[in-house]
């Protein structure tokens, strides 16, 4: 189930950086579809109509789909799986965890430009019932609590010394909204961080976008101020674009 998992575990990365130089821009390792399937023991057998990893990672974020001036870097692998459990089990009973049916993952470069990053990824699966059940995790009542807890907890236990976590908003928006058909969802987050005694905001946006038998994400991440609207949703139409593809 990458969604949800990819912005609490980017939050966390990206906040050691910033807490560490206050502002100051770097790379922060990308979660995205990264993580081993939750509780398989083996990969799951590919089935005809699902999308390899060669075509996975045609349809995440490329650096053309950005303006001049995003660094790429390899995305960095991180695992998540205990995240998901955590965020799976608030939420209630009956929610799948669709993990073990992941068919194939591909991650973007992370892409940045000052303290900003954006990123991408792209998973298949065996069953459209999987996207379907992870799709209508973001219409659940309860998600937008859940996240913000888990978000809490990460923060807090990755910040250095001296370093304190305020208030974090959360509001997760089903449906397209304004961008692509195929959007099933998106997500702004802000976190008031203190750092060496200065206010330092932490702005996360996400959208995540659905196809046959596919997944797809776009993040992302900035300290300070968000990263331009006009930038992440070309960034959010060109993924968006390759998915239905």
């Amino acid at each position: 189930m990458p969604i949800l998992r990819v912005s609490a575990s980017c939050a966390v990365s990206g906040a050691l950086v910033l807490l560490a130089g206050c502002g100051s821009s770097g790379h922060h390792p990308s979660a995205a579809g990264s993580s081993s399937p939750g509780g398989s023991l083996a990969a799951p057998s590919p089935t005809a109509s699902a999308a390899t990893v060669a075509q996975l990672k045609k349809i995440v974020l490329q650096a053309a789909d950005l303006p001049t001036g995003w660094k790429g870097t390899p995305a960095q692998a991180d695992s998540s799986a205990s995240d998901e459990a955590s965020l799976l089990s608030c939420i209630g009973t009956g929610r799948k965890n669709t993990d073990p049916d992941q068919v194939a993952t591909a991650d973007s470069q992370d892409f940045t430009l000052g303290a900003a990053t954006i990123s991408s990824s792209a998973t298949s699966y065996r069953a459209q019932s999987d996207v379907d059940s992870d799709k209508a995790l973001l219409s659940n009542p309860k998600l937008p609590s859940c996240y913000s807890d888990l978000l809490k907890k990460q923060l807090a236990a990755a910040a250095p010394g001296g370093a304190a976590v305020g208030n974090v908003s959360v509001k997760f928006t089903p449906g397209p909204g304004t961008g692509p058909a195929n959007v099933a969802g998106s997500g702004a987050v802000t976190v008031q961080l203190t750092a060496n005694g200065r206010p330092v905001p932490l702005y996360i946006d996400f959208a995540y976008l659905t196809g046959r038998q596919l997944e797809a994400e776009v993040d992302a991440e900035s300290a300070g101020t968000p990263v331009p609207a006009s930038v992440l949703q070309a960034a959010i139409k060109a993924v968006a674009g390759r998915l239905d593809g």
